[in-house]
């Protein structure tokens, strides 16, 4: 009991993350993040399950199912991919809180994303964080054999949303409906569409909400 104790306190991000009821912001992403942050080394950790339902720093209800995670300085909403040094497991998050705040830490991961690295036993973990992120108003699409039409998988957005994606070199925009936001837990992408709409759109893609 003692030693399980032990992992979940090591775990637990600061309490500095505490006050986060009194603080929110906007969900927005940095069109340019510095040189110095795309990518990092250092360890990680998780948080502890004594989190869940509070507060993130940006104002969203914490959920340890969900792969987020929390970064001192990158913009909320910037994807990460968190690649565990001693497995080569990898897992893509998105920064919706801030912290951990104990020296040496980079980034503190939601229950569901230590999950995906295999890190829950020891509580922290060497790792190596790569910035996916695209500037503001531009998304990363990839296909998928199961869907069809203008149908697509968005990792913010709600089933039903209609989304216009534009492609970033000629071609018409488009209009798609969300049908879900389950996307593959190695996938960096934002937006999954069938292969025929990859055709048209592309890799990248302008994204507004119609």
């Amino acid at each position: 009991m003692l030693t399980t104790v032990a992992v979940i306190a090591g775990c637990a991000p600061s309490a500095a993350r505490a006050d986060n009821t009194s603080r929110q912001a906007p969900r927005t992403v940095a069109a340019v993040i510095p040189a110095s942050q795309l990518k990092q080394t250092g360890l990680a950790s998780w948080y502890g399950p004594g989190f869940a339902g509070r507060l993130t720093a940006n104002g969203e209800v914490f959920d340890p199912s969900q792969l987020t995670a929390a970064h001192k300085e990158l913009p909320f909403n910037t994807l990460v991919r968190v690649t565990n040094e001693r497995n080569q497991m990898s897992v893509v998050v998105r920064i919706n809180d801030r912290g951990p705040f104990k020296p040496g830490r980079i980034v503190d991961l939601s229950r569901a994303g230590a999950e995906a690295i295999d890190m829950i036993g020891s509580g922290v973990a060497e790792v190596t964080l790569e910035v996916l992120t695209l500037p503001e108003g531009v998304v990363r699409v990839e296909a998928s054999g199961g869907l069809r039409g203008f149908e697509v998988i968005s990792r913010f957005h709600p089933v039903g949303t209609l989304l216009v994606l534009a492609p970033m070199v000629g071609g018409a925009p488009l209009v798609v409906r969300v049908v879900s936001q389950t996307l593959p837990i190695e996938s960096p992408a934002d937006i999954l569409v069938g292969y025929e709409l990859y055709a048209s759109v592309g890799s990248q893609a302008r994204l507004h909400v119609n």
